[in-house]
């Protein structure tokens, strides 16, 4: 059973209002990257969604319109299934649909649930804003309200709640509703930085995966008459994969804004030392920039990577094959631009490659983690030239080293970062008397990329010199293992 009911459309133009002037029709429009067209279970359109979606459409950015579909979905084969129209819904309907959420199974693992509780209250809570807006665009004077608090006597009865931001400071009071269908919420640990640990076995596992002697058989027999294509194609694979390792630990930027950086922004990447990054999460039709400082050596990294991408698209048209690049930095096999969803999703295949099956790691974590360290450096020069302890901090000085991060990161406002403040002391607290440490580490993490990478051009060049090169890495490690184990202990200290 397909969960989904609907399909997203591409860009949509639509006419929102027009002014009659003496010197013409002025005709203000509205602007949808992808819509998602929502139908019922009998393939018919699901107006009354579609109209909520095309409402709202204003106010979100990104993949949000596809989410609230995706949880909209639920309840209009809920709807559909059971012969209930919208306007009938009752409290035992949001009972009996919360029920079904619960203990639907997961098609992949039948052991386990097919959504968390908190899954499920986003689902019942995204239709009950569903429902309340169909009120009032349907049904605003009827007598037994659809949907409402308890003294109005509705068919649903849900409770107004206070949302509690914590330390969102300067932000108004929101609300919320809520409807006893709903499970109690599960505590959810908060993500943490990925682990180095983790960033370099996934790089392992990147330069195993290029190599035509670790692919399968039936892999490699679709390519028997054209293996340079197949050789290409695991080069490009690998470069690609580590540039996207690479770009999410140096600068924290979104999946979804890496996507969509333009190749031709950064064709003199050496001279301009910019990255240009679209700011997503923003509601503005084009994403704003922002500009990335970086350093030459970065830079440098960039600049290979488009060179192996341009090799890759001149590979395939040797091979018959007309790539469509566009202006995209991430392609596919077929030299076409590739969607967040399959970046990700590939980065999935190599955690688990990596022999992280049973471990969270996502690229957002990369994020988390360049936030916190960001956090961490500008809170320690902070409190060094200021001289202030923790207990001497204002408001006002921790907003000024926030706003610094959000500039890199494309937050459009500070208090989303409050967080990485409690985060950065931690962190302050575990290595402060670990710097030289911190510093050799971090040069670490830059000698064992740079090894697996020459590593990989010596066996690709079919050089004999790999065997020397390996008892090299092992010693490597050898030498700064004390650093390491001496900062892992501090860290599970940390975490007992």
């Amino acid at each position: 059973m397909k969960t989904q009911l609907f399909h997203v459309l591409p860009k949509m133009e639509l006419p929102v209002s027009g002014i009659r002037l003496d010197i013409g029709t002025h005709v203000t429009t509205q602007i949808i990257p992808a819509f998602p067209f929502v139908y019922w279970p009998s393939n018919k359109p699901c107006i009354p969604v579609d109209m909520y979606l095309l409402d709202i459409a204003y106010g979100v950015t990104g993949d949000s319109l596809k989410t609230y579909a995706a949880q909209l979905s639920h309840l209009v084969r809920y709807c559909g299934t059971n012969n209930v129209g919208i306007e009938h819904l009752n409290d035992a309907h949001l009972h009996a649909l919360s029920k079904q959420l619960q203990e639907e199974r997961s098609h992949r693992h039948p052991l386990e649930a097919a959504r968390n509780r908190n899954t499920v209250r986003d689902i019942l809570s995204r239709s009950i804003q569903f429902l309340l807006w169909y009120q009032e665009t349907f049904m605003p004077h009827l007598r037994t309200p659809l949907i409402g608090e308890q003294p109005v006597s509705p068919q649903i009865i849900v409770k107004r709640v206070k949302n509690d931001h914590g330390r969102s400071r300067g932000r108004r009071d929101e609300y919320y509703y809520t409807h006893a269908a709903m499970p109690p919420p599960e505590s959810r640990e908060p993500k943490r930085p990925i682990a180095r640990q983790i960033i370099e076995d996934i790089l392992r596992a990147t330069y195993r995966q290029s190599l035509l002697e670790e692919r399968s058989q039936r892999f490699t027999q679709r390519y028997a008459n054209n293996r340079d294509l197949l050789r290409a194609q695991l080069e490009y694979i690998r470069a690609r994969r580590v540039f996207l390792i690479w770009m999410m630990m140096r600068t924290g930027l979104r999946p979804a804004e890496l996507v969509q950086m333009n190749v031709k922004d950064h064709e003199k990447i050496l001279t301009t030392r910019t990255l240009k990054i679209p700011t997503m999460k923003r509601r503005k039709i084009s994403a704003p920039m922002r500009h990335f400082p970086i350093l030459l050596d970065a830079a440098a990294v960039i600049y290979r990577y488009l060179l192996s991408r341009t090799d890759y698209c001149n590979a395939l048209k040797r091979a018959g094959v007309d790539p469509e690049p566009g202006t995209a930095f991430f392609l596919t096999l077929e030299g076409k631009p590739i969607k967040k969803s399959s970046l990700e999703k590939d980065f999935e295949r190599l955690v688990v490659l990596a022999g992280h099956k049973d471990v969270q790691a996502c690229l957002s974590m990369f994020r988390h983690r360049f936030i916190t360290y960001e956090v961490t450096v500008h809170l320690k020069e902070f409190i060094e030239k200021s001289g202030k302890s923790r207990q001497m901090m204002t408001d006002i000085d921790y907003e000024s080293i926030l706003k610094r991060i959000a500039d890199k990161t494309g937050h459009g406002s500070v208090q989303s970062l409050w967080h990485y403040i409690d985060l950065a002391w931690e962190e302050l607290g575990v290595w402060a008397s670990t710097d030289k440490a911190l510093v050799r580490l971090h040069a670490f993490d830059q000698l064992f990329a740079d090894g697996l990478q020459l590593k990989h051009e010596l066996e690709s060049s079919r050089k004999r010199l790999p065997k020397a090169l390996q008892p090299f890495l092992d010693r490597l490690e050898e030498i700064l293992a004390p650093a390491k184990e001496h900062l892992e202990g501090n860290e599970s200290a940390r975490k007992a």
